[in-house]
């Protein structure tokens, strides 16, 4: 193989290599006292683009909560992550939330946003 052939083939390798995360693992917390009175409150994900650019946050965010329903008529960001990919995830999935009808009028929930075992790959 010719050298120039080679040295592309190798910075390509390399390249590759160090654009993926390494033995890294997500964690999205929403700690239980918040998921209190819910008939269903799934957690969101960690949207892949954020794992890769090594985005972690905590955010707040205020759930109106119909009283009929139970269900999220509004969601507002109280405190951002300083991210938008993992603002959105956390919004998208509040609304997804039910609480017993009646039950809760306000709810303010921390969502946090970490990555543990995380090398940061180049650009």
């Amino acid at each position: 193989m010719k050298t120039p052939l080679r040295i592309l083939l190798t910075l390509l390798f390399l390249q590759f290599a160090f654009m993926t995360s390494s033995n890294a693992t997500d964690i999205v917390r929403i700690s239980a006292q918040y998921k209190k009175d819910t008939i269903a409150a799934p957690d969101p994900d960690y949207p892949i683009k954020a794992q890769h650019l090594g985005y972690q946050g905590q955010g707040i965010y205020r759930l109106a909560v119909n009283d009929k329903t139970g269900v999220a008529d509004e969601v507002k960001v109280l405190r951002t992550t300083g991210h938008r990919e993992l603002d959105a995830s956390a919004v998208m999935t509040l609304f997804q939330w039910k609480f017993r009808p009646g039950a809760v009028k306000q709810r303010d929930v921390l969502v946090v946003f970490h990555l543990t075992g995380w090398v940061r790959g180049l650009h």
